[in-house]
């Protein structure tokens, strides 16, 4: 069987679904292609779009959650341009079309709404006559879902799928498997191997704090509050990414604080997963995932509003993630995971009970079987 994966960079978590999709493609020995779908515009439409909502959400977070609830507010037909988002992602088409037809593709996924719209488009427009799968990166519904007229829907969960189904998509189309995130995670690394791998305390209660591609709150201020607590046998490492700033802003503020440091860009998040006692992110859907995955308790901070607004809700409703949406709350979980370990035993068996590590397979499983 012969794959298309297809995403596009606004936000690295469509970006690492897909890739946990194509590496399981691949090992279970069936030809995979990774593309960025917005290319078969052109390099600088692809550049443009993830830049500008990048630069959207950073800077207007409220104007973007704005937008995104009144869009998810509207229903759409299928088949028909009924949102401009479409309309844009209908430019790059016939472009897609040909490369499927070229490259002789026996089905095709998206980890992103804008090639799902493009595909729909190419199935009315041009005949396209390939499966055509969805697979959502965060815990709710998707503004313009109702438009696609694809083959499945893979889904974060099983309480989404009512609200799938109130957008008039049939049930037998979606199927809540999970997230898919890469067999790295996945991987039974006991604590010590993984601090003595990084270089960290073996003893030490280890919070380990994540700004996200795009880095949304104040770290400095959740900080401060955090050293405050009465217990202070804790260390704090901050995963900056390739945020510079906040990197080298972290280690000069705390450069007093042997307990408090930042690194950058690493290809061992897993490690440091599997290493840590605590996570505090903001509720980015895979992000979320990698961490619940490494069964490891997590505080999920304030949302970018939209679907982040959508992951906190569900996942500190679960139980798989504690409140922190506000400076206040994440102080109170923070010392109350640090305080008491019935707390963190109670959040990884919510884990453990509603997340599906294995999605991956699962989505990889389904197509081939289909």
């Amino acid at each position: 069987m012969k794959v298309l994966v297809l995403s596009c960079n606004t936000g690295q978590g469509h970006n690492s679904a897909a890739n946990a999709i194509r590496e399981k493609f691949l090992s279970l020995g069936h030809e995979c292609d990774l593309k960025d779908a917005l290319r078969y515009n052109s390099k600088m439409f692809s550049k443009g779009i993830s830049e500008s909502y990048n630069k959207i959400v950073l800077h207007a977070p409220k104007a973007f959650g704005a937008g995104y609830n009144l869009s998810k507010a509207q229903t759409y037909k299928k088949g028909r341009v009924k949102s401009p988002v479409y309309a844009v992602n209908m430019t790059y088409s016939k472009n897609l079309f040909k490369d499927i037809v070229a490259e002789n593709y026996d089905a095709v996924v998206c980890t992103h709404i804008f090639p799902a719209q493009a595909l729909t488009h190419a199935k009315h427009k041009h005949g396209l006559d390939v499966p055509i799968y969805f697979v959502a990166t965060d815990y709710g519904y998707y503004p313009f879902c109702d438009e696609l007229d694809i083959d499945k829907f893979f889904i974060a969960s099983e309480k989404v799928v009512p609200e799938y189904i109130s957008r008039k998509i049939p049930k037998h189309r979606i199927t809540a498997t999970g997230i898919p995130v890469a067999d790295r995670f996945l991987t039974d690394i006991p604590k010590d191997a993984a601090r003595a791998e990084l270089g960290l305390s073996p003893d030490r209660f280890l919070c380990l704090i994540m700004s996200g591609s795009m880095g949304f709150g104040n770290i400095y201020s959740l900080i401060d509050r955090m050293l405050e607590c009465p217990c202070q046998d804790f260390d704090i490492l901050v995963l900056a990414g390739n945020n510079h700033k906040l990197k080298d802003g972290i280690n000069e503020n705390y450069a007093s604080h042997s307990n408090i440091g930042a690194i950058g860009f690493t290809d061992k998040v897993h490690l440091y997963m599997k290493a840590c006692d605590l996570v505090i992110t903001k509720p980015g859907g895979l992000s979320s995932t990698e961490a619940m995955v490494s069964n490891v308790p997590m505080i999920l901070t304030k949302p970018i509003p939209g679907c982040e607004t959508d992951n906190y809700n569900l996942l500190t409703g679960i139980g798989a993630a504690l409140k922190g949406k506000t400076l206040d709350e994440a102080v109170f979980s923070f010392e109350s995971v640090l305080m008491n370990k019935d707390v963190r035993n109670e959040v990884v068996y919510c884990q453990k009970e509603h997340i599906n590590g294995h999605a991956a397979q699962t989505i990889c499983e389904l197509i081939i079987n289909k």
